[in-house]
């Protein structure tokens, strides 16, 4: 015959309120906890140490452990590519990086709220190609974006369209001799024989 289940509960519960029991003898048995002796005064009194230099950014520290966490989640086939990704990156010069972004940021940066804003500012200077401006403000990091609206918005009229149509000029100045460097590195990668690594 099996046991009876209202026994069969009993125990169960019996044997819980027995282990209640057991547990608050031994908080019995142990001894008060003892009040920590107080701080002598020339620590009381003492300020607190000046940080290093040398810390680093919390959120830069925030930013790499974002990363790392993105890349603890990608799958094998993904990691490989990311690989190949960076060590073509790390082959290419710095021109060659810089055209790269450029070209890139016509892609990944526009927004609708970017199309607007380009718009308007084209307004300011219709001499300068809207192609040029529009690529000089997308090419633009958000915190360079931020700056030169800030310095647009203190100025009077005629002189917000001469400090944009100066900054779109150099652009355009520097972007002719970085896309110049790139040709020239890519036509000597050309001309070269490859090494054993290509």
């Amino acid at each position: 015959m099996g046991f009876p289940l209202p026994r069969l509960i009993y125990c169960f519960l019996a044997a819980g309120l027995l282990g209640q029991v057991g547990s608050l003898t031994l908080l019995a048995q142990e001894p008060p906890l003892r009040t920590p002796p107080p701080l002598p005064p020339e620590f009381l009194n003492k300020p607190p140490p000046t940080p290093p230099p040398d810390l680093p950014d919390p959120s830069e520290l925030i930013d790499q452990l974002r990363q790392l966490e993105d890349l603890l989640s990608m799958s094998p086939e993904k990691l490989l590519k990311l690989r190949q990704t960076v060590e073509f990156i790390e082959k290419m010069s710095g021109p060659e990086r810089e055209a790269m972004r450029i070209r890139i940021s016509q892609v990944t940066q526009m927004t609708d709220e970017l199309r607007r804003e380009i718009n308007e500012l084209s307004s300011l200077v219709p001499d300068v190609r809207k192609a040029d401006l529009s690529q000089f403000w997308l090419a633009e990091r958000e915190e360079g974006r931020v700056e030169k609206r800030r310095i647009l918005k203190d100025l009077p009229e005629p002189g917000k369209s001469a400090k944009l149509e100066s900054w779109v000029t150099a652009f355009v100045e520097k972007r002719e001799i970085v896309f110049g460097k790139m040709k020239e590195a890519l036509s000597a990668k050309r001309k070269s024989p490859p090494g054993p690594a290509d």
